[in-house]
C-alpha cells in the first residue's frame, strides 16, 4: 500500500508536467505557423504591389506627360482585364494615391473621366457589394477619391451595410463626391444619429454644402443636445453660403437651456465671424457658466465690431484664468481688424491686466 502511494506521488507530477510541455509546445508551434503565414502573406502582397506598380505606373506616367484622358482610358482597360481578384485591391490603393497626387482641378477631372471610361469606377461600384467588409470599405474609399457622381447610388446603398467601417467609408466618400443627391439620406442619418459617428456625417454634409445647410437648421431644434451641438458647428461652417446663419446661431445662444449647446453656439459664432456682433454673443461673455463665457469671449475677436471692446476689456479681469486670457487674445485680434483696430489698441495700451501682458508677450515671441 505504501509503495503504491509513493509511486502515485512521483508519477502524478510527471504526468502533469508532460501535459504542460505538450500544451506549451503546441502553442509555440501555432505561433510560429502564424508568424510564417503572415510573413508569406506580406511577401505576396508586396509582389502584387510591385506587379501593379509595373503595370499601371508607366500608364499613369504617360498621362502626366500628356494629360490625354482618352489615351489613358485605352491603356488602363486592357491592364485591368489582365488583373486577377487578388491584384484589384492593390490597384484600388494605387488609384487612390494617384487621385490624391493630382496637381490641379483640370487634371483631377481628366483622371476621373479616364477612370470612368476605363471601367475602374464600375469595378469599384461592384466592389461595394463584395463579401469581404474590408474590400467593400476600400471600394467606397476609392469611389470617393475618384469623385464620379454616378457612384452616389452605390454608396447610398452602403449606408445600410451591416459593418460600421463600411458605412463610415461610404459616408466619407459621399462627402468627397459632394453631390446634393446624398443630402436626404445623410441628413436623416445625422438627425437620428445612426449609420456613422455624428462628426463624420457632419463633415460629409459640410463638404457637400448648399442644401445640406437645411439639415443643420433642422438639427438645432431637435430634442437631442448632441445633434444640436453638432448642428451649430455645421451652420457656422456654411455661414458663407447661407444668409442668416449667424442670426440663427445667435438665437440658439439666446434661447437654449442646455449649457453644452450654448457653449457650442458661442464657439460656432467665432467660426462664422462677421462685421457686427450679435447681442446674444455680447451677453454670453458675462454668462454664469464658464464654458459659455470662454467660447463667447474668444468668438468676439472674430467680429470686426468696436462695440466688443468694453466687454472684452472687462473680461480680461475674469475670475476664470482661461476666460481672461481668451479675452485678451480677442482684443489683440480686434487690433488687427479695420473697424475695431483703433479702439482695441487704445484699450490694450491702457490695460494693466495680467492676461493682456501675457498675451502681448506670446504675440511678440510668436511674431
Amino acid at each position: 500500500m505504501c509503495g503504491a502511494l509513493v509511486l502515485l506521488v512521483v508519477v502524478a507530477p510527471l504526468r502533469f508536467t508532460l501535459w504542460v510541455l505538450v500544451v506549451v509546445t503546441a502553442a509555440i508551434l501555432v505561433l510560429i505557423a502564424i508568424g510564417v503565414w503572415r510573413h508569406l502573406e506580406s511577401v505576396r502582397v508586396q509582389r502584387r504591389r510591385e506587379r501593379v506598380q509595373d503595370e499601371l505606373g508607366p500608364v499613369f506616367s504617360r498621362f502626366l506627360e500628356t494629360d490625354d484622358a482618352t489615351h489613358l482610358a485605352g491603356e488602363l482597360r486592357p491592364a485591368l482585364l489582365r488583373m486577377g481578384a487578388p491584384q484589384r485591391p492593390v490597384a484600388a490603393l494605387f488609384t487612390i494615391d494617384v487621385m490624391r497626387e493630382a496637381s490641379s482641378p483640370a487634371r483631377t477631372e481628366a483622371l476621373r473621366r479616364a477612370l470612368v471610361e476605363a471601367g475602374i469606377v464600375e469595378l469599384g461600384e461592384r466592389g461595394t457589394r463584395r463579401f469581404s467588409p474590408w474590400r467593400r470599405a476600400l471600394a467606397c474609399e476609392m469611389l470617393g477619391e475618384i469623385g464620379a457622381p454616378r457612384s452616389v447610388p452605390a454608396l447610398l446603398e452602403r449606408l445600410k451595410d451591416r459593418r460600421p467601417e463600411v458605412r463610415m467609408a461610404a459616408v466619407r466618400a459621399l462627402g468627397e463626391i459632394g453631390s446634393a443627391e446624398a443630402v436626404p439620406a445623410l441628413g436623416e442619418a445625422f438627425l437620428e444619429r445612426r449609420v456613422a459617428p455624428i462628426d463624420v456625417i457632419n463633415d460629409a454634409l459640410r463638404r457637400i454644402g448648399g442644401e445640406a445647410g437645411t439639415v443643420f437648421e433642422r438639427g438645432v431644434v431637435t430634442t437631442d443636445p448632441i445633434v444640436r451641438c453638432s448642428s451649430c458647428f455645421g451652420l457656422a461652417a456654411l455661414a458663407g453660403q447661407r444668409r442668416g446663419a449667424v442670426w440663427r446661431l445667435a438665437e440658439v445662444l439666446a434661447l437654449e437651456s442646455d449649457v453644452r449647446v450654448r457653449a457650442a453656439a458661442a464657439a460656432a459664432l467665432g467660426i462664422a465671424g462677421g462685421a457686427e456682433v450679435p447681442d446674444p454673443l455680447l451677453a454670453a461673455a458675462n454668462d454664469p457658466e464658464v464654458t459659455v463665457r470662454r467660447g463667447a469671449v474668444k468668438s468676439l475677436g472674430s467680429f470686426d465690431d468696436p462695440s466688443s471692446g468694453p466687454t472684452l476689456d472687462e473680461r480680461t479681469e475674469d475670475e476664470d484664468r482661461e476666460t481672461a486670457l481668451r479675452a485678451a487674445e480677442a482684443l489683440f485680434a480686434l487690433a488687427r481688424r479695420p473697424r475695431a483696430a483703433a479702439q482695441a489698441r487704445a484699450r490694450l495700451h491702457s490695460s494693466s491686466a495680467w492676461a493682456v501682458e501675457y498675451a502681448r508677450i506670446v504675440a511678440e515671441v510668436s511674431a
